[in-house]
């Protein structure tokens, strides 16, 4: 677990912990005892002293935390009453006027937490972030003479849902409370069904959910009656009444539920994985089972692992798709399902583009350790799953964390290799954000055994770099403003020496979107240069930077957002289960990948020596090119779900004219197969050129496949690393060429 206290000064200036009387060494093992952790913020001039006691004690249903403000000066020092609480994207807040308790509820993932304190109103804005204002005679203001000490108590307390919460809170105020059950069920037990619990017929604030039993628990008023309301996500509903006196336990039973029942094969008869998405169509509406951080039904898409699910749904007509990646065709249906029956869903994925010898991967996506999203880990693996990701390591904020507890839970992992890492985020923002993979998982370690952040992102880099003895691994620079790096650390135009020193540390380089290849940057408010990545790492190939270019996801939540950014890499194997992922490594940082939101472009380059002798290349490589005659081989494939009219040859950073082909300009040149485009182009170079292949579908989207967020809005486009030629044998030379967008640079780099 993770402790972070920001107080006034941002760092503890000291912590104490004491066990009732027993050493700290002894803590776990204190029966009927208090803990308490006490902290002393570093003090601010002109403020409160401040210490910070948590206390928790054997048979208390709460945390108790208390805040010391202390004067110890001979002046008056002043502050505010207030506290926040991060409680993100699925909780709702407010605040119980009768009880004077805050309270912040995930029905989604059972939990619920309530703060009071006594003496005072809470206020909340009740956003994430919240800030909770506490109130005397209307004023959270605090005014201390010298010498004088006031402390704030807390208590928190924690329960699985909001109803149970509230009965904790009353019964700690002296209300008799009683157990409620209710059980939920059909012919089986009903999960996430919501009850809302009415008092003269008004609703409580938020409402609960049942559990993977049917089941939810809680207390109430003894001496009061109430209406209770059911209703499953797939809208069957009941209602009942909540008696006065005794606990109760209610069985609640729905009516037969209409539900899909699917087998999604490959098209060897296999049973695969898939990504099914369902939209409702003739006044149908879409199916909502569940938040998009959540797993398995996400909203109105199933995640399966196995090809194979019976899911409760509304009756009604359905538009259906069934995907598996880019690499193969997706199934479009439609379904209708009739009340209380089965409706039979069937698909066959079929894999029509051919990456033999490369596989995908994405090299950086989120879930709930992250500490920056409530999204499960387990949802995270099925998406990179469903999407036919290859590869995918670990990468949660600043923590080292594992996905293999999932695969091996799923039974998949065979079918996805993976291997510990972390990203390291720190500030400047967008600086200091740095991937690194694989590192040593150290389980009950601070941070899984991560390393921890720095103010400067050249020494935080390079204590990723060199973590773990100096092991082998793939740094990355995560979502990158290169010109700040490269020299302008306070982007005020003017030269200086940047982050520049990062990039010895760094691998590969985040140039996403890839799109903008095509369109260099134009000046945008307050005349700065708008962001563009890849343009940019356009301009480093040409001061003889070398750090590969990959594309991820960095996706946080779970509803079509993995899948939509990825790198095929060179690889040995196209088998998952035999992928080395230091060979992963080994190929990402010689640039033998190229970046894609879905079509598979390759590309290779051949030429020949005096002797007559063939050399090739393929991105990454260095190929000699003596006789100055390059002849180029790319290959773009598209699954029936998206298409490329455009492909563009770039020589050293600029788009050749005539190494521009479009679907209307050329049209000779595309198909509508699999095989969208094919060729094989003489190129004359006259001095050392770097060449870059990149396709795109202009005007086009990746569309309802990928869903209605971010994902389904890109364009097709897939971008390789560079293959440099050297024309005289004497190594390449870079030619230095700004591509017409100044560049602040660091002094030395000129």
């Amino acid at each position: 677990g993770r402790f972070q206290f920001a107080g006034q000064g941002g760092k503890p200036a000291a912590v104490r912990v004491s066990a009732s009387g027993q050493s700290v060494q002894h803590i776990n093992s204190a029966s009927g005892k208090t803990i308490s952790l006490e902290i002393d913020a570093q003090p601010i001039e002109g403020r409160p002293r401040l210490t910070v006691r948590y206390t928790i004690a054997d048979g208390a249903p709460y945390l108790l935390v208390e805040t010391i403000y202390a004067n110890s000066t001979d002046k008056p020092v002043g502050d505010e009453l207030s506290d926040a609480i991060r409680a993100d994207r699925t909780f709702t807040f407010g605040v119980d006027d009768p009880n004077d308790c805050f309270w912040a509820a995930d029905e989604w993932f059972k939990q619920a937490y309530g703060i009071v304190v006594t003496g005072y109103r809470l206020e909340s804005t009740g956003q994430r972030g919240t800030l909770i204002k506490l109130l005397k005679d209307g004023s959270n203001k605090l005014e201390l003479q010298p010498g004088q000490s006031l402390t704030i108590a807390r208590r928190v307390f924690a329960a699985p849902n909001l109803l149970a919460l509230a009965g904790r809170v009353q019964q700690m105020s002296g209300l008799k409370v009683r157990k409620v059950s209710l059980a939920v069920r059909d012919t089986n037990p009903v999960a996430h069904a919501r009850i809302t619990i009415l008092e003269n017929a008004k609703p409580f604030p938020a409402a609960a959910r049942t559990g993977e039993d049917g089941r939810i628990e809680f207390q109430s008023p003894a001496n009061s009656s109430f209406d209770y309301e059911v209703m499953s996500l797939d809208g069957r509903q009941a209602k009942g009444e909540i008696p006065v006196g005794r606990d109760v336990d209610i069985p609640v039973t729905l009516g037969k539920p209409s539900r899909v029942v699917a087998k999604i094969t490959n098209d060897r008869g296999q049973a695969t994985p898939a990504k099914v998405s369902f939209t409702g169509t003739g006044g149908s509406k879409d199916p909502d089972w569940g938040p998009d951080s959540g797993d398995t039904a996400v909203k109105n898409v199933y995640y399966t692992h196995t090809g194979s699910f019976e899911q409760a749904i509304a009756l009604g007509k359905y538009d259906v798709i069934v995907s598996y990646g880019p690499e193969h065709d997706a199934v479009f249906q439609s379904i209708e399902v009739p009340p209380g029956q089965d409706s039979q869903l069937t698909a066959v994925l079929k894999r029509t583009v051919d990456t033999t010898g490369w596989i995908s991967a994405d090299f950086h996506s989120h879930s709930s350790p992250s500490g920056d999203n409530t999204s499960s880990q387990l949802g995270r693996v099925q998406n990179l799953l469903c999407e036919h990701v290859e590869f995918a390591p670990c990468t949660e904020h600043n923590r080292i964390d594992t996905y293999l507890p999932h695969l091996k839970k799923l039974g998949v992992m065979h079918l996805m290799a993976t291997c510990t890492g972390m990203e390291l985020t720190g500030g400047p923002l967008p600086v200091n954000h740095q991937n690194a993979f694989p590192l040593l998982f150290r389980p009950r370690t601070q941070d899984g055994g991560a390393p921890v952040t720095d103010v400067d992102p050249v020494i935080q880099v390079e204590r990723l770099a060199f973590w773990d003895n100096k092991s082998d691994k793939l740094v990355q620079m995560n979502h990158p403003n290169l010109p700040q790096i490269l020299g302008d650390r306070n982007e005020d135009g003017q030269p200086d020496a940047g982050f520049e020193r990062m990039f010895g540390f760094v691998d590969v380089i985040e140039v996403h979107p890839p799109q903008g290849i095509f369109t260099p940057p134009v000046k945008g408010e307050g005349g700065k240069l708008e962001r563009n990545p890849i343009f940019h790492w356009m301009q480093m190939l040409n001061l003889g930077y070398r750090n590969a270019a990959v594309i991820n996801t960095d996706s946080h939540y779970n509803h079509h957002e993995s899948g939509y950014f990825r790198n095929f890499i060179k690889c040995t194997t196209d088998d998952p289960a035999k992928i080395d992922m230091m060979e992963i490594v080994h190929m990402s940082e010689q640039g033998h990948l190229a970046v894609s939101t879905g079509p598979f472009l390759s590309v290779e380059a051949a030429a020949a020596t005096a002797d007559g002798k063939i050399l090739k290349a393929i991105p990454g490589d260095n190929l000699v090119a003596t006789e100055g005659q390059v002849q180029l081989a790319i290959k773009v494939q598209c699954p029936n779900w998206l298409d490329v009219n455009r492909v563009q040859v770039f020589l050293n950073g600029r788009p050749a004219q005539e190494l521009n082909f479009t679907r209307k300009g050329t049209p000779d040149r595309f198909t509508d197969e699999t095989v969208r485009f094919s060729a094989s182009l003489p190129i004359k170079v006259a001095a050392d050129t770097h060449i870059i292949v990149a396709t795109i579908g202009e005007g086009l989207t990746l569309g309802p496949v990928m869903g209605p967020n971010y994902g389904g809005k890109l364009p097709p486009v897939a971008v390789t690393n560079p293959i440099f030629v050297d024309v005289d044998g004497k190594g390449f030379t870079p030619n230095r060429d700004l591509l017409d967008v100044p560049l602040a640079i660091a002094p030395g780099k000129q």
